[in-house]
């Protein structure tokens, strides 16, 4: 190389170790449906901010709240960078009230403030309009309705298209006709993510009709059709979005007849009416309410739910069932399983679908847990139909109450929530039941891990300390992957069975459940406390908060507090994501008070030098091991993983601050963990790539033609050979080579990689990939460029300009 191309590109790559320098932002996690997936597992596997180690009284608590104007069923969503007119870009929370109302919070706000956005859809329904009378013929005792307290407005969670920018929402309303004011209806809206605004001709009115008899004459049947009844149906599951369809599953009002389980689709395009179906239109019953939980679905486009009680015959009517149904042409019944003990379940109302299935990540199974708390594993491609004592499923036992008879059974109301881990070692399930008959009996939280496609039926963990009376828990998981030490349990419970009830936040150790590591009563002086509390409701953990529903016109948002010192979040610096390190590798660590008031830049020797292991009196060792730092500031210190640390499984981290403070934390340890440099340090988008031809930075104002090199960097490709050195910089191009097979696709086609090794002028652990550019791919200003080593893919995808 001539020299003057190596200084054109010593300056060019210069800026990726300023990068390396500046604030990072952490990468982006969104929650676009209820249960966080559409495997409805309520986790988030993405969440590398909070974890054991900073989940406590001192640095945790309630940062602000959002009020609303009602109460919060639906689980908040969670949107990043979302480009609102006037506002830049702005993370997103979006909440929906009983109150008909939809807001846009600004979710990175750090105190209490008025929504980006807000639309409300008019008069919510009265839901004492549905109190029974006594009646022998219906239930032995009348009674109040009090399944829903206060109003009946937006019930499900709705769901984001991020593609589109559109959420889908469903609202109760009184009908329109003037001469009997209670009449009700359903409305489907598409609104604007950023605006709020009516999309796609919406709002529109939910009806449908099928051919039946429907109800015993309680149906109103014409010409062998009848309809959907807005009066008898209540919309509990979260909406699916599938294939460009917008599922709604709809149930009853406590039980009032007629009541049927209603799955109706709509375009998601232009709203018009594309699926329909029924699970009794020759009978009774058999509701799709799940809980809230909403319909699960596969990659293969089959949607999965569970029913309750009401007619069953294998064929029209489908109560007390798993469902699996194909969308193909129309809805249709494809496969089922029905436990054998569905009548005495059904004579008791206890319902099968009580808690709605879930999928089960990385392998074809399901599982599904009713009232009755016991747990049926499912093969998803062979659901078993009915067969006598249930030998036909994979696995079935009592998870919620084991050694109770099946007479106890079957008259209880043990489950309506479940989370799931999917970890590498094992899933793990969660569960916090209760009885309901005779009397309430708070029974355990505990956990269930699955090994070889069967779940080991003795617990896991079990917490016996916390009990609680009410069985209607909301639940949710957050880890990063299956790293241990991020794995928390949350769950809101209320202090009495009866509503209104102050509610509690409880984080969990997920891996003991013994170890309560926070809840929201833990400060005495109230500083945490949630609000009432509102059943099945999940918090929304996403990037480093938690936002939690409640019946107090309020979502409370909890955090690390500010100003805590300690360490909150370790990530790659260029994919700015938490995961086990890798020898050589630039990580950001974030926290309170972990370095000198003033931010201090490493001094860069272009000539060979090394980069300090100390800065402003800060410094950072792995197993004592001291580690280069290429910025420190309070809050911020920027440091190259040592090489020593290959071979080990993790490793122990520890900063000693200028005021002689020592905060540790654990790190798990990988052969690589590979990630590539962006140009904003945003961890995605266009990459800090420079054209190799002129050594100039490569952008959508300067694309590298097809067939050219362009120099791509990156981080976190643990020991080469040759090995490099701790905190040295590079003088000049040294090839290197991992372990494992690198691969570079360009524009899905795979590049040919002509140079990996050294980047002159920067440290030791910042690989410079030099690849051809395929020749044949299509230009364009943001083509995706993907980094694989091994079997271990990059922890982002960036993108190049080609012209």
């Amino acid at each position: 190389m001539k020299h003057h191309e190596f200084k054109m590109i010593y300056r060019a790559s210069r800026h990726l170790l300023l990068l390396a320098c500046t604030s990072a932002l952490f990468g982006q996690v969104d929650v676009l449906t209820a249960n966080y997936d559409n495997n409805r597992t309520n986790a988030n596997l993405g969440e590398f901010i909070l974890n054991t180690s900073n989940l406590n009284p001192t640095q945790f608590g309630k940062l602000h709240t959002f009020p609303v104007d009602g109460e919060v069923y639906a689980q908040p969503l969670y949107v990043h960078s979302v480009s609102v007119p006037g506002k830049g870009n702005l993370n997103l929370l979006i909440v929906a009230t009983m109150h008909d109302s939809v807001y846009a919070f600004d979710a990175d706000a750090k105190k209490s403030t008025a929504p980006v956005w807000k639309v409300n859809f008019g008069t919510s329904v009265n839901p004492h309009d549905f109190d029974l009378a006594p009646d022998p013929k219906a239930l032995p005792l009348g009674f109040s309705y009090d399944d829903i307290l206060n109003e009946i407005g937006i019930l499900s969670t709705p769901v984001i298209d991020r593609a589109t920018r559109t959420i889908y929402v469903v609202h109760y309303a009184y009908g329109n006709d003037s001469q009997n004011p209670k009449t009700y209806a359903y409305y489907l809206h598409a609104l604007d993510l950023a605006t709020g605004q009516e999309k796609f001709n919406g709002p529109v009115l939910v009806q449908a009709t099928v051919t039946g008899r429907g109800w015993g004459g309680q149906d109103v049947v014409t010409s062998g059709e009848y309809g959907f009844n807005a009066a008898w149906q209540l919309q509990r599951p979260g909406l699916l979005l599938l294939n460009g369809i917008v599922y709604l599953g709809f149930g009853s009002h406590g039980d009032l007849s007629p009541w049927h389980g209603w799955l109706l689709g709509y375009r998601a395009d232009n709203l018009q009416q594309a699926a329909v179906f029924n699970t009794t239109p020759n009978g009774a019953a058999a509701a799709i309410w799940q809980g809230g939980r909403g319909l699960a679905a596969d990659n293969a486009g089959n949607i999965y739910l569970a029913t309750g009680n009401g007619n069953y015959d294998g064929t029209q009517a489908w109560a007390q069932s798993v469902l699996r149904l194909s969308v193909d042409g129309g809805v249709s019944v494809t496969d089922y399983f029905t436990p054998d003990e569905w009548n005495p379940l059904n004579m008791n109302d206890t319902d099968v679908g009580s808690s709605g299935p879930v999928l089960i990540p990385g392998t074809n199974l399901l599982y599904s847990i009713g009232k009755d708390g016991e747990l049926f594993v499912l093969d998803r491609g062979n659901l078993g139909h009915q067969s006598s004592m249930n030998g036909q499923v994979v696995q079935h036992f009592q998870a919620a109450a084991p050694g109770i008879s099946m007479e106890q059974e079957e008259k209880s109301s043990f489950v309506f929530n479940t989370a799931l881990w999917a970890r590498a070692a094992g899933p793990i399930l969660y569960l916090w039941p209760q009885s309901s008959h005779p009397q309430p009996v708070p029974l355990t939280l505990h956990s269930f891990q699955m090994a070889k496609d069967i779940f080991d039926t003795k617990p896991f963990s079990t917490n016996v300390t916390d009990q609680f009376p009410n069985p209607r828990f909301g639940m949710s998981l957050s880890a990063y992957g299956s790293l241990p030490e991020t794995g928390i349990l949350w769950t809101t419970t209320s202090t009495t069975r009866q509503l209104p009830a102050p509610a509690i936040l409880h984080a969990f150790d997920a891996l003991d459940l013994t170890q309560e590591l926070w809840n929201s009563d833990m400060d005495k002086g109230g500083r945490d406390t949630l609000g009432n509390f509102v059943k099945f409701a999940n918090p929304t953990i996403a990037n480093g908060k938690v936002f939690v529903p409640t019946a107090s016109g309020e979502v409370v948002v909890y955090g690390l507090l500010p100003g805590v010192p300690g360490i909150d979040t370790v990530v790659n610096s260029a994919g700015l994501q938490g995961s086990a390190i890798a020898p050589g590798e630039l990580i950001s660590i974030f926290g309170g008070s972990i370095g000198p008031a003033q931010g201090t830049a490493g001094i860069v020797n272009p000539a060979g030098g090394r980069i300090p292991s100390s800065l402003g009196s800060a410094k950072v060792t792995f197993d004592d091991k001291p580690a280069a730092l290429l910025y420190a500031g309070p809050n911020q210190i920027n440091a190259v993983a040592p090489f020593s640390i290959a071979g080990k499984s993790s490793v122990k981290m520890t900063i000693a601050t200028p005021d002689g403070k020592m905060f540790n934390r654990t790190l798990s340890v990988a052969n690589v963990a590979p990630a590539i440099f962006t140009r904003d340090s945003s961890g995605s988008g266009q990459g800090s790539i420079v054209n190799l031809r002129d050594a100039s930075p490569n952008s959508a104002g300067n694309p590298a033609a097809r067939g050219h090199a362009v120099s791509i960097f990156v981080t976190g490709m643990g020991v080469t050979t040759p090995a490099g050195s701790d905190g040295h910089v590079a003088i000049s191009k040294q090839r290197q080579q991992v372990s494992s097979a690198v691969t570079v696709t360009i524009g899905g086609q795979t590049a040919e990689v002509v140079y990996q090794g050294t980047a002159p002028g920067l440290v030791n652990g910042v690989m410079e990939m030099d690849v051809r550019i395929p020749a044949n791919i299509q230009a364009g200003s943001s083509v995706p460029v993907t980094l694989m080593v091994g079997d271990t893919p990059a922890q982002n995808t960036v993108t190049v300009a080609v012209k």
